[in-house]
């Protein structure tokens, strides 16, 4: 029990520590590169700290950047768990969008049913787009990394050619749909700020990720395939089933972000949106190690380093934009060294506890024999 629970301590420990030192690591790396070009390294993450979190409309807006970020990167965790990598969620993203705005302008008078309604439509497009890669994988044994990729572009130019022609609004400088009605709107719940309702469906979809993965067969069935499909098959699994449905969850969580961007943020949808989400949401699911808490707060780390690059411009002098994605690599990296680190280290303690219990085996027969040849002599 005791070393069950030892090991269990180093394992939350880990969890915790290996992501926060790679984002400090990754904030000194780059202090380092500002110094190098001539800026003040200070003077840069003060700005970009307070326009992330110095006033509410501040922390809001850091939120409200996290919420996309957050959904698709649980979205991955869920793929990665399978072995699966779902690089496609950027393009489940724009389809989610799509299926939502469709709603919107197709039933202009539901209220709050319509928002039901266009949400789940987003959902149900995500899924779609995600299951089609799922059922390649499974059937034909296709890379799911090249074929979800490429629907990404098909997604996007998809979008783009809704809001240039059927679904475009006249006079508009720039391409985009009519916008929502106001009664399909996601609501404000945070008086004098951006803040809309799609956050608290990004926190009730965190615990139905820990549920999905905790407590139920599926989570189950994630975990065998992703640790050894043939085994999971061999156990009754069906292999095949386990990573369309994979997918097309994966796909679900990243249509549900593009969504709430619809309804809640940007009010229709707008040509290129999206400023790439769905691929940083895979460095997000990383950085929280499939964890949906870790996810959490990585999700809250980009969303706060993309509100805090626009008061790095307009504040800090000679700060070139690029720190922000800079340290957003970084971190990455830094969390995948820290984890082949680990998983170094384990495979080394294993192995010698291996070696001593095979000397220890080897040497207990020992005494007995010994002790029966001094007593025939």
């Amino acid at each position: 029990m005791t070393a069950s629970w030892i090991t269990r301590s180093r394992g939350v420990v880990l969890a915790i520590a290996i992501p926060i030192a790679a984002v400090v690591l990754a904030l000194a790396t780059s202090a380092i590169v500002l110094v190098i070009v001539g800026s003040d390294p200070l003077d840069a993450y003060r700005s970009m700290a307070d326009a992330a979190l110095g006033s509410p409309f501040a922390l809001s807006t850091t939120i409200q950047k996290a919420v996309p970020r957050l959904l698709a990167a649980l979205g991955i965790a869920l793929a990665l768990r399978a072995g699966l990598w779902n690089i496609g969620a950027e393009g489940q993203l724009y389809v989610g969008a799509i299926a939502a705005t469709a709603i919107t302008l197709w039933f202009p008078d539901l209220g709050t049913l319509g928002i039901l309604l266009a949400l789940l439509a987003a959902v149900a497009a995500g899924a779609l787009w995600g299951a089609i890669p799922g059922a390649l994988r499974a059937g034909r044994g296709v890379n799911e990394v090249i074929t979800s990729l490429m629907l990404v572009y098909v997604g996007i130019l998809l979008a783009n050619y809704l809001v240039e022609s059927p679904w475009a609004l006249e006079g508009s400088t720039f391409p985009a749909s009519k916008p929502v009605p106001p009664g399909e709107r996601l609501p404000i719940i945070w008086e004098n700020t951006l803040l809309n309702a799609g956050a608290l469906i990004a926190l009730a979809m965190i615990a139905l990720t820990w549920l999905i993965v905790e407590r139920t067969t599926l989570g189950m069935r994630l975990r065998a395939v992703g640790g050894s499909p043939r085994a999971a098959a061999l156990a009754g699994v069906g292999v095949g089933r386990t990573i369309v449905v994979a997918m097309a969850l994966s796909g679900a969580f990243a249509g549900l972000a593009g969504g709430i961007e619809v309804l809640g943020v940007r009010g229709r949808l707008i040509e290129g949106f999206s400023p790439g989400y769905g691929f940083e949401a895979i460095a997000i699911a990383l950085l929280g190690r499939l964890n949906p808490i870790g996810i959490l707060g990585a999700a809250l780390l980009f969303g706060g380093l993309d509100a805090g690059a626009a008061g790095l411009q307009t504040a800090a002098r000679d700060v070139p934009s690029a720190i922000v994605q800079l340290t957003e690599g970084l971190a990455v990296i830094y969390v995948l060294i820290g984890l082949g680190m680990h998983d170094i280290a384990t495979r080394r303690r294993r192995a010698r506890q291996a070696l001593e219990h095979h000397e220890h085996a080897g040497a207990a027969p020992a005494g007995p024999v010994s002790e029966a040849g001094a007593t025939a002599s």
